[in-house]
């Protein structure tokens, strides 16, 4: 009795393992039929039954089907998932005639998922790798111009990323290195920008800068201050050269900061100079000629 039953269930199984072979024929046909139809939900099950349970699918079938499962994604505007096919597909298949566009369709995913400019750029920097990629691999592919478009959009993100950077630094009184981050900004993004206003901006910060070193400023001349009274104080000459030693390195530091002090505002008039002859129509005109006026006066 109980070897019938154990025939019994080895077929059963065997029946069981039967009914759930899938033969490709079947199901590519059927999500070809449903993706030309636009009934995508239902194509995109059939697409993943093909790749990953249909029998006896060539590498050209793969492919096939990665590229119409990842399309549905796009067109869906799940670009998450789109962006995991279309990488899996590049991955399998980087000579593959369609790779121009997934390219494309890979860059305008990651600027759809990107967040907003005041965050990370990960994504950001991805799409503009991707689109890139086509430019410099496939120059001669019709997705080259809207490659360039991204990477502008892409960049004026950048821009207006480090622009957030400065303008925080600038709030917080650190002028010095708000100057940076906006010259940062006019450097390496200059047709993403206003000139006229980032060069304003980079000279009213180098104008200020001498307010990020005050509290340091006040500090140092503070210590050098005690130094010099332990220095008149000590009589053991070694402990003294140390003294005198730390105070010429104390010196150092404070004449550099003042150094940059006043660099940053001679450089700040020459900008404000440039800045009002180049720009004559400006609307921050105004308050480049009053702050250019201050410093002259200050001298």
């Amino acid at each position: 009795m109980k070897r019938i039953l154990i025939v019994i269930f080895a077929g059963a199984l065997l029946f069981s393992c039967a009914e759930k072979t899938i033969k490709k024929e079947e199901v590519m046909s059927k999500a070809l039929k449903l993706y030309q139809k636009g009934e995508y939900d239902d194509a995109k099950e059939y697409f993943k039954k093909a790749i990953y349970k249909a029998e006896n699918m060539t590498t050209t079938d793969i492919m096939k089907a990665r590229y119409y499962l990842g399309n549905i994604y796009y067109m869906e505007e799940n670009y998450v998932d789109a962006i995991v096919e279309f990488e899996e597909f590049l991955s399998l298949f980087p000579t593959a005639p369609q790779v121009p566009e997934i390219l494309y369709k890979l860059a305008d995913s990651y600027m759809k998922i990107s967040p907003s400019p005041d965050r990370d750029l990960t994504y950001i920097r991805k799409a503009i790798e991707k689109a890139e990629e086509i430019i410099d691999s496939y120059p001669d592919s019709i997705y080259v111009s809207k490659a360039k478009k991204i990477i502008e959009k892409a960049r004026k993100i950048e821009a207006t990323h480090i622009i957030g950077i400065a303008d925080l630094y600038e709030h917080l009184g650190k002028h010095y290195s708000a100057a940076l981050y906006y010259n940062l900004v006019y450097d390496d993004y200059p047709d993403q920008i206003e000139k006229d206003f980032i060069e304003y901006k980079i000279a009213y910060n180098l104008a200020n800068a001498g307010k990020q070193y005050e509290e340091e400023i006040d500090q140092y001349t503070e210590k050098i201050k005690k130094l010099e009274n332990k220095i008149n104080e000590e009589k053991d000459i070694e402990k003294k050269n140390v003294l005198i030693n730390r105070k010429k390195l104390l010196e150092e530091h404070l004449n550099r900061l003042k150094e940059r002090i006043q660099k940053s505002k001679k450089r700040a008039v020459s900008i404000l100079k440039h800045a009002v002859e180049n720009y004559p129509d400006s609307k921050h005109k105004k308050d480049m000629e009053d702050l250019l006026k201050k410093l002259q006066k200050e001298g």
